[in-house]
Parts: C-alpha cells; sequence; structure tokens
C-alpha cells in the first residue's frame, strides 16, 4: 500500500537585488515561518460569506520595512513599515505581481508566486530587514484589510541607490 503524505501548505521567500543596469547582486531564498492569524481571518471571512455577499480576496500588497521584532502568530503590521516614495529612507513600491496557480500531478503540489520590486529612488541608502504581505476580502465597495505574512531576512539588505529590491513569496501545497 503506498503511504500518504501529510497535507501541506509552505511559503518560501526569495529576495533578489539588481543594479541600475538590471544585474543581480543579490538573491536569497529561505523557508518561510510567516504566516500569521490574518491570514486564517482573511479565509474565514471569504469562506463564512453568505452566498449573496459575494465576497472575495482583493488587493495584494507586499511590503518592506526597517524592523527587527521576531515575526508573533498575533502581528497585524510591520514593526517598521518603509514608506512609498523617493524620500529619504524610502523605497518606491512597484505593482503585486501574481501567477495563476499550477498544479503538478506527478508530485501532488501546486504553486503561486506573489512578487513585488522595490527601486531606491531616494539618492540615499535604505536598509530592509523584514517583509510581509496584506490581503483585502472584499464584497461591493466595503473589504476588510488583513496582514497574511511577516518575515524577517536572516540579514538585513542596503540598498543603494537606483538599486531595485525584488520579493518574491512562492506558496506551495501539497496533498
Amino acid at each position: 500500500m503506498k503511504r500518504m503524505r501529510k497535507p501541506n501548505i509552505d511559503a518560501h521567500l526569495t529576495v533578489i537585488v539588481t543594479d541600475k543596469d538590471g544585474k543581480v547582486v543579490l538573491r536569497k531564498r529561505q523557508k518561510s515561518r510567516s504566516f500569521v492569524v490574518g491570514f486564517l481571518n482573511a479565509l474565514y471571512t471569504d469562506f463564512s460569506s453568505s452566498p449573496s455577499s459575494q465576497n472575495w480576496l482583493l488587493n495584494p500588497n507586499i511590503v518592506v520595512g526597517s524592523g527587527t521584532a521576531t515575526p508573533t502568530i498575533n502581528d497585524t503590521g510591520l514593526e517598521s513599515q518603509i514608506s512609498n516614495g523617493t524620500g529619504a529612507g524610502q523605497l518606491q513600491y512597484g505593482t503585486d505581481s501574481l501567477t495563476t496557480p499550477a498544479a503538478n500531478t506527478n508530485t501532488n503540489t501546486g504553486s503561486m508566486t506573489w512578487s513585488k520590486s522595490f527601486t531606491n529612488g531616494s539618492g540615499g541608502n535604505v536598509t530592509v530587514s523584514e517583509v510581509g504581505a496584506y490581503l483585502a476580502v472584499g464584497n461591493y465597495g466595503s473589504s476588510t484589510t488583513y496582514f497574511v505574512l511577516h518575515d524577517l531576512l536572516p540579514s538585513p539588505i542596503t540598498l543603494s541607490p537606483n538599486q531595485v529590491l525584488t520579493v518574491v513569496y512562492t506558496v506551495t501545497i501539497s496533498t
């Protein structure tokens, strides 16, 4: 008899730094241990809504920060989120990008990626040490936002002017 694997959901975090010419100067990948209770709250809100309310998940938003506190299950945001902009200590936030989930029937796994780039247009160095993400559950004009992921980087990343940090979360399920 074939032994069944335990069902699982995992996430990995990849950070990539490129210079002004697009050359990769740093790439790090780590297992994300960061799902926070907001992830369950977003699922619960979506799953428990009545059919007439037609809730859906929207507004994915990866964010970066300079905090150093260890993530906890009850986190509701980054310790110190870096603002979007070109002023001192700010980064220019790109657009979130999601891939369509794909299944691999040979390995009984499925995955999708969620990514966003951050450009240092501030003229000075900006240090990133934490990463997180929000999802909103909404219907017809109203929504509730949930903080769903929070990771500390193994070591802070200092972005020089014109460098770009790309954050990629890969979420994988298996049966």
